[in-house]
Order: structure tokens, then C-alpha cells, then sequence
């Protein structure tokens, strides 16, 4: 872990993860919040666990917020406090319970991960620690490019939580051993289809995040 400078001009210090931290760290919070409050872990990742695990860190939690179109949810941060989430409302609906699943990741990554650094910033002379000082939206939870480290660190931290690398290493490397082949497969291929269907199921998630989860850790490729 390492303090760096904000490149995007945020009155924070950017914190520095290697992935493999952020996979190792998401691993074990999520499995021991499950320990202590669900009677033990197992897949998929009860979307009340996600719930309660943004609740035990935020100021406030609101599922039905009403929010604009295309805007899942968003974290307020501040200086004297911790953040405020809002989900939006239009993802109680079933047929967002995905969508829902992985912006509660989302957003309990900028939760846990980005808003003590709010805080920590209150000890700088020209801080305003009555005012929100930062407003994340969302639009894109799953894809962030990588200089936008806050949104990129969330969405990373949202699929860690939910496919935890030691289970999909373990699923996904089956079905090629099963095969005589070896990983990574290609995303395009029979059998990467069938791992990414393997993890859509076995996690519930969509196909996208499982794609993009699998190509992060390698074990699909697109070349």
C-alpha cells in the first residue's frame, strides 16, 4: 500500500493497492463479516451481507434513492464523518438484482477503501469539514480506466467481493483440466463461454462482470 498524489486533483492522497492485495483483503473481510453475522461463508455472496457490510461502515444507506437515469448510486464523502451511499431505486426491481449485487460492491469499495482518506485529509489547514467534498457517481461500475484509480479500485474491489479470486481460480480452472487444455482460455472460445456461464451461475452475477473478472485475473484471454 502506498500514498501518492491525487493525478485527478482531489484533495486526497490517491492509495496504491497491487490487485493481488485488493483480491487477498477483499477475500477475508467478506468471508469473515460472513462468519460473525450470517453463520459462515458460501456462494453466492448474499446481497443482505453486502447490505449490512456498507451499513457497519456509512453514515447513511439509502436503497430507494431517486437518482437520474443511468446513475446507480453514488458515495458522498467528507471530511468530519463517514459517506453517505444512495442506490438507486429503479435496481429493487428483480430483474436488476445483478446490476444491484455489484454496485453494492461498488460502492462499499469507495465505503471502505476510499473514505477514510476524506478524513484523514480534515488535519490539512484549508479542509471544510461541514460540506461534502467529493460526489462519486456512477456510470460505468465494471469497466473504469485505470487513471480514475478511485472508480477503477471500486469496480475491482466490487468483483473481489463477489467472485473471490480462490474460488473462480479453482472453478474456472476445471473446465479446461476437464478438457486436456489450459488456462487462459479465450473469451471467445466453447469453453471460455462455459467458464463464464460457470460464474455467472455460481456468483450471481451478469455475464459481463464475470467476463471482465476472468480476463483481470488471467484466466481468460482475449488474443
Amino acid at each position: 500500500m502506498k500514498l501518492l498524489r491525487d493525478p485527478l486533483g482531489r484533495p486526497i492522497k490517491r492509495l496504491y493497492f497491487k490487485t493481488e492485495e485488493l483480491d487477498e483483503r477483499c477475500e477475508q473481510i467478506v468471508a469473515d463479516f460472513m462468519r460473525r453475522h450470517s453463520g459462515g461463508y458460501r456462494l453466492p455472496i448474499p446481497t443482505d451481507d453486502l447490505i449490512r457490510m456498507i451499513e457497519a461502515e456509512a453514515d447513511d444507506l439509502d436503497m430507494y434513492a431517486n437518482l437520474p437515469e443511468g446513475q446507480d448510486g453514488y458515495t458522498d464523502f467528507f471530511f468530519d464523518r463517514k459517506p453517505r451511499v444512495k442506490i438507486s431505486a429503479r435496481l429493487s426491481d428483480p430483474r436488476y438484482e445483478n446490476r444491484l449485487r455489484f454496485t453494492l460492491g461498488h460502492e462499499y469499495g469507495h465505503v471502505w477503501f476510499h473514505a477514510p482518506l476524506w478524513r484523514i485529509s480534515a488535519q490539512e489547514p484549508d479542509s471544510r469539514p461541514a460540506e461534502p467534498s467529493w460526489t462519486c457517481h456512477r456510470e460505468n461500475i465494471e469497466t473504469a480506466a485505470e487513471n480514475d484509480w478511485m472508480e477503477f479500485q471500486a469496480g475491482y474491489i466490487g468483483g473481489a467481493l463477489l467472485m473471490p479470486k480462490s474460488e473462480l481460480t479453482m472453478m474456472a480452472g476445471e473446465i479446461p483440466m476437464r478438457e486436456g487444455e489450459k488456462p487462459p482460455l479465450r473469451v471467445d472460445s466453447e469453453l471460455g463461454r462455459a467458464a463464464i456461464e460457470r460464474i455467472m451461475r455460481r456468483c450471481q452475477v451478469s455475464e459481463q462482470a464475470a467476463r471482465v473478472r476472468l480476463l483481470r485475473l488471467g484466466l481468460l484471454t482475449e488474443s
